[in-house]
């Protein structure tokens, strides 16, 4: 099952980034997952040095007009490079540009990907001095966003979250009960559980103890069966 959901993952993504960076013909771009703070949880590079991105989050985001920590408070799914530049102080732009322009980036259009109004990943695509700039293209971006969206939202990692959320809001599981679920349905013993999250065997029967009385169910195994059972919204 593991395995199974390791290929789902890697698909998912790769086709998404695929056929964003084919219709606009740009191969290079940077995919990050974002987490429910809003923070950069994990990113992968194409078609560009993965330094770029390393020397970005290092400290060079400061001057970026699409700052990656601020972005995502904003109600844009869809920010131009070009457009941004003119929101931001004339400095900034010069020393943003001076750093793309090291990496032959010459300008980025960057996608939003939301669940429940939550940004859950950004998608950049980056082209090269000579192409034409995002923001002057006859693209139908908003379309593009949603068809992206919608394949990311099968994700495993967004399903995870999007059971981890109606396990808090409608049945009252706390962060650390949430915490076993995810490990039970992994096939984790109490032994495991109580090793992996550095508890006692006791602290973990009583979670388990806790985790079945707000689902109202009977047994672990029930606990799994229902989880294959509730419809996610």
């Amino acid at each position: 099952m593991q395995m199974a959901d390791d290929y789902l993952s890697t698909a998912i993504v790769g086709e998404s980034v695929r056929f964003a960076a084919s219709s606009l013909d740009c191969p290079a771009s940077i995919f990050c997952w974002i987490d429910p703070e809003s923070r950069v949880d994990d990113y992968s590079t194409s078609g560009v040095s993965q330094s770029l991105m390393d020397e970005y989050m290092e400290g060079r985001y400061v001057h970026d007009p699409l700052n990656v920590h601020q972005i995502f408070a904003g109600d844009s799914d869809i920010l131009f490079l070009g457009r941004e530049r003119q929101r931001h102080p004339e400095e900034h732009n010069r020393r943003h540009d001076a750093f793309l322009r090291r990496y032959g980036v010459h300008d980025e259009v960057d996608f939003i990907f939301r669940d429940h109004g939550k940004p859950f990943a950004l998608l950049a695509i980056l082209n090269g001095p000579c192409d034409a700039c995002f923001s002057s293209r006859l693209v139908n971006w908003d379309a593009m966003r949603d068809y992206l969206e919608f394949n990311l939202k099968m994700h495993p990692r967004v399903r995870q979250a999007r059971q981890d959320r109606m396990l808090a809001f409608r049945f009252g599981l706390t962060p650390r009960e949430i915490q076993v679920v995810d490990l039970l349905k992994n096939g984790a013993s109490n032994m495991a559980i109580a090793q992996i999250m550095g508890i006692g065997l006791a602290t973990v029967k009583t979670y388990v103890i806790n985790i079945l009385n707000k689902l109202g169910v009977e047994n672990r195994a029930a606990i799994i069966a229902f989880l294959s059972r509730i419809q996610l919204p």
